[in-house]
């Protein structure tokens, strides 16, 4: 890696990444382990996931300058290599094998959300009243669809296709 590495410290319960929150930099676990949370410390908390020694996270910031889906808590003693900005491209170019886990947990994110969305469009048909016409069905299956492909409109990502 580059003589620019950030190593960072945490201890076991410090949160890393604040949901709602900028983050501008990126991380890789050295050593330890990170839960990854929604609605952190809320009733409606939900733990997505416990990451481990070599996945990264904070990618969504570092990339998109979008605040974080999630907050990012040590489960355990945490020691993290920080990528900036400025130090992403060598991070990457250095050990493409980077790249690919980067490239892996995004596309895992897109995966589980559409599964999600998925999820919630069979519950709500099956949880609508049998007296329910099928046209508030089928536009609520509409609304759905919206939503699920709403954050694709206007993204850079397919700006040429519009």
């Amino acid at each position: 890696m580059t003589d620019r590495t950030d190593i960072r410290l945490f201890k076991e319960g410090e949160i890393v990444i604040s949901e709602g929150r900028t983050n501008k930099e990126m991380y890789k676990i050295v050593s330890g382990k990170a839960a990854v949370y929604f609605d952190y410390k809320k009733s409606s908390e939900y733990l997505v996931g416990v990451l481990g020694d070599t996945r990264c996270f904070g990618e969504i910031g570092l990339l998109t300058g979008k605040p974080s889906p999630f907050t990012v808590v040590a489960v355990t003693d945490l020691m993290l290599l920080g990528i900036g900005e400025d130090d992403f491209e060598l991070f990457v170019s250095e050990e493409p094998r980077n790249a690919v886990d980067i490239m892996r947990n995004l596309a895992m994110m897109v995966f589980t959300m559409g599964f999600n969305v998925n999820m919630l469009n069979d519950e709500l048909t099956k949880t609508i009243d049998e007296k329910t016409d099928a046209e508030r069905v089928e536009a609520i299956n509409r609304s759905i669809l919206k939503y699920r492909v709403s954050g694709l409109l206007g993204s850079p990502y397919f700006s040429d296709l519009s």
